[in-house]
């Protein structure tokens, strides 16, 4: 089992990384081998379920969300954005929103982690995806991620590919879709 040094304030100490995933994303887990970066994974094919969303849906919500921000404010469109039935949720296709320092400002898969600093967080392949997020929209304005992370409708980790937008220079919003591919 992976472990890796958790860093607060005041103290440190080592936590699995599959439990601290799984602790801050109420999700629970299974423990997964190591597998290489997502760009280091070859390609899988799979049958995808009926529900499974598509890379066009992922992209479609990412920019409707930004432009909902700008026609009714961060604070309701944050809110908005992290509640079910706010219009910008369908299952495990939903909307998150981070500030530059990876603190978590709307989150339609799990509105818990709101106010969550996720920037330190790795996923099962070691990655900072959070981190990675953030690169991509601040430096870019936009594009796509492959990383892993906990579906919320399977509970399970999966291949997700997230859509990213820069909001303003501090904030960046984005919208993925799972491709049922497990770690």
């Amino acid at each position: 089992m992976t472990h890796r040094r958790l860093l607060l304030p005041g103290w440190s100490y080592r936590v699995p990384t599959d439990t601290l995933l799984a602790a801050l994303l109420a999700v629970p887990l299974i423990a997964t081998p190591s597998r290489p970066a997502v760009a280091d994974t070859p390609a899988i094919t799979t049958a995808t379920p009926a529900s499974a969303h598509t890379a066009v849906e992922a992209k479609a919500l990412a920019e409707r969300a930004v432009a909902h921000i700008r026609a009714v404010g961060r604070d309701q469109a944050f809110a908005d954005f992290s509640r079910p039935d706010g219009g910008f949720v369908d299952g495990d296709l939903y909307v998150f929103c981070q500030d530059a320092s990876g603190v978590v400002v709307a989150h339609g898969g799990n509105p818990q982690l709101v106010g969550r600093n996720m920037a330190g967080v790795r996923g099962p392949d070691g990655r900072l995806a959070n981190v990675e997020i953030n690169q991509l929209g601040l430096t870019q304005g936009s594009g796509w991620l492959e990383f892993r992370w906990p579906n919320p409708a399977t509970k399970r980790i999966e291949l997700k590919a997230a859509y990213v937008l820069k909001v303003d220079e501090h904030t960046v919003c984005g919208s993925g879709y799972y491709k049922g591919i497990p770690p």
